[in-house]
């Protein structure tokens, strides 16, 4: 093996590089180490079994050692230079972690999701692309372990279900296209700068959701109307627009005592609406008045799983939809 350092050639590529050998070399140590600090550990194998110059792994190591998770010991090599580290405690606790997410399927479905419209991204002039080029790519490792064929391929799936690419040609992996472009929402998706396509592309079908009218005529919930449920009434509640938080919370403090809710469920979905009338978190943490969205989202979003919870009636329905309407224009606005 070469003895010279490997050469990058910017730091988006020694990014690359680190971010695809680093958390093997990790995981590998704390492996060797018996997933405990102490044990002082040749880093010669490793070289031999990723199949780079001693030079790289150095490189790495010194990574490690500047993050504090493992230690090095200079001039306690072999006869090959390979440096002997230690695992740190911190080491030891980030490899536990690296191996819970390396085994968990939906973080590793996110990665691969969001890997494969950032590589689709980055060839703008080759398209449509052929996915198998996405193989051969530093963007398919996952916490330095590369995704399978079949995990490549529910991404194309999930991805073009939701437009953020088209997928044709012939099969790459059973019925999924093998060929694969990038359309303007998935453009879009790319420039946003979000982290997590998945929450993105479930936030932008909330925004396009259409916005419903809802008639009810009060006789059919006449039970968690006022009065009483034997009597006929001949209103008609109309909610052609999306409410306002305000709005909404004043709709469920009123309805909310009729509907057939457990004695929890009903005290957290009055909670919930007091603070979102309120303005706060529903813990009593106010905001100076300012109307935070992302707290409203999580008031809203909490009703809409408490409701989801009950019994289906009439008046359950309506609060559904006029929750649903009011996160619609929240997240439109």
């Amino acid at each position: 093996m070469s003895a010279s350092a490997p050469a990058f050639r910017d730091h988006d590529d020694f990014a690359a590089y680190v971010e695809r050998y680093g958390p093997r070399l990790l995981l590998w140590i704390w492996d060797r180490a018996e997933g405990g600090p102490g044990p002082q550990v040749s880093c010669a194998e490793f070289g031999s079994l990723q199949s780079i110059p001693m030079s790289a792994v150095r490189v790495i190591v010194d990574h490690l050692s500047a993050e504090e998770l493992i230690s090095s010991h200079d001039g306690h090599g072999t006869d090959t230079g390979a440096p002997v580290v230690t695992l740190r405690p911190a080491g030891a606790e980030r490899a536990r972690r690296l191996q819970a997410l390396r085994a968990n399927s939906v973080q590793r479905g996110r990665h691969a999701a969001r890997a494969v419209l950032h590589w689709i991204h980055a060839n703008p002039h080759r398209q449509p692309l052929r996915i198998s080029g996405f193989l051969d790519s530093p963007d398919v490792f996952f916490l330095g372990e590369p995704l399978s064929r079949s995990e490549v391929a529910r991404a194309l799936t999930y991805l073009a279900n939701e437009s953020l690419i088209t997928c044709e040609g012939p099969p790459f992996h059973n019925d999924v296209g093998s060929q694969v472009a990038l359309t303007s929402q998935g453009e879009s998706a790319v420039l946003s700068g979000a982290s997590d396509i998945v929450a993105y592309a479930a936030e932008q079908r909330e925004r396009r959701r259409p916005v419903q009218g809802t008639h009810i005529v009060a006789e059919r919930i006449g039970h968690i109307t006022q009065g009483d449920s034997d009597n006929s009434v001949h209103n008609s509640i109309e909610v052609h627009t999306a409410l306002a938080p305000d709005d909404l919370a004043r709709l469920i403090t009123e309805l909310a005592p009729g509907l057939d809710l457990d004695p929890e469920s009903r005290a957290a979905l009055l909670r919930s609406a007091d603070a979102l009338a309120r303005g706060d978190d529903g813990n009593g943490g106010g905001d100076g008045g300012r109307r935070q969205p992302d707290r409203q989202r999580g008031l809203m979003e909490g009703m809409r799983r408490l409701l989801g919870a009950a019994p289906d009636t009439v008046g359950r329905q309506f609060l559904l939809d006029a929750v649903g309407q009011a996160l619609g224009r929240l997240l439109g606005s």
